[in-house]
């Protein structure tokens, strides 16, 4: 690309230490690399072991590592793509993948210089997005189906398409909200690549690093088990069991969906662990703030406001109800299916119909 090319120092800094570039994903296969390579190569490896560790423990925008030499960067990112794939765990995989994005969009940010030029080459050449260079705000302006496939799961509503300027198909976004797509691209790119590697068998060499991890990812990662709530997920209003299980798959949902979920939750029984415990396969869990989060919505911590359950009509206007409502026998909130349900089964106390004014939305 031209403009990127006409800045010698940008190519230095930056393409010599970013390892999805063609030019470097090039140099690295020329190297005809194998895992046994690997074995002497004491810096590499804990390096690489560093990295999934501060994965699987701090989660993205808590990093520890600090800037690498280019070779470093370079070689411990697919050694430790290896050993997440040693992992064989949705849940290391999803971490992962939102802690490297995370890392990577931090060094596109701290470019001095050309970086308008960088984050053109990143969103263009790396993630495959049709984009075009604008002026300030609207540096960028994203074709709309890659702009929705990179915003779905952004929490602020102006992410939203309903709020922004589209112009000819091109959805106009300024140069730090560009940065966060490449964000949220680059965490799709590496868990699928991830999901491409498959499972990989430790070399005798890395066993001792693989145990300390699956240690510590055991550790980490909550139970998920089925709340012992009165009535199974089975029985759930059906946005409510599909979130759940969108969840426990590792998959990221809106920040809606996750408020409307935990609400749910609280609302029929579960306790703020086990609540904080469905959360746990997201990849960028936190143990300390999903627990805040979810007793802010339980109305023990901040305002003491205890939330309700957003109505039907709202979860609706969300795109998070199932099949337009027609399972759900004309409810006006999931509350109100579950209690019907509860009834249903018998023997349980019945759960009140009636919704707070206050239900999030």
């Amino acid at each position: 690309m031209k403009g990127l090319a006409e800045d010698e120092y940008v190519v230095e800094a930056f393409l010599s230490k970013f390892p999805f570039l063609k030019e470097i994903r090039e140099y690295v296969a020329s190297l005809n690399l194998r895992l046994e390579d690997f074995a002497d190569a004491r810096v590499l490896v804990e390096t690489a072991v560093k990295r999934v560790e501060e994965a699987l423990s701090k989660g993205p925008g808590r990093m520890l590592i600090a800037d690498l030499p280019s070779d470093v960067e370079i070689l411990s990112h697919p050694l430790a793509m290896a050993l997440v794939a040693m992992l064989d765990s949705v849940v290391a995989k999803r971490r992962f993948a939102a802690h490297e994005a995370e890392r990577y969009a931090h060094m596109i940010k701290n470019v001095r210089e050309g970086q308008k030029q960088v984050i053109h080459y990143v969103m263009s050449k790396v993630l495959g997005m049709n984009v075009r260079l604008g002026n300030h705000p609207h540096e960028f302006w994203v074709h709309f189906p890659d702009y929705l496939k990179l915003s779905v799961n952004l929490n602020e509503p102006r992410f939203k398409l309903v709020n922004r300027l589209v112009e000819k198909g091109y959805v106009g976004v300024s140069r730090p909200e560009a940065i966060t797509l490449s964000k949220n691209g680059l965490e799709m790119l590496i868990y699928e690549r991830l999901n491409k590697v498959g499972r990989v068998e430790p070399p005798e060499f890395l066993k001792e690093h693989v145990s300390r991890l699956t240690k510590a990812l055991e550790s980490f990662t909550f139970s998920d088990k089925v709340p012992s709530v009165r009535l199974g997920p089975e029985n759930w209003p059906p946005c409510m069991n599909v979130l759940r299980t969108r969840l426990q798959a590792g998959e990221p949902i809106s920040h809606f969906a996750n408020f409307t979920l935990a609400a749910f939750m609280l609302k029929i029984g579960v306790g703020v662990e086990e609540v904080v415990a469905v959360y746990s396969q997201r990849g960028d869990f936190d143990p300390r703030i999903a627990r805040y989060q979810v007793e802010h919505i339980a109305g023990l911590k901040g305002s003491r406001t205890k939330y309700s359950v957003p109505r039907c009509a709202t979860i609706q206007a969300h795109g998070l109800c199932i099949e337009e409502g027609r399972l759900c026998g004309g409810v006006k909130s999931p509350m109100q299916f579950y209690s019907r349900k509860a009834r249903a089964v018998g023997g349980l106390r019945k759960v009140e119909d009636s919704q707070p004014a206050s239900d999030g939305s």
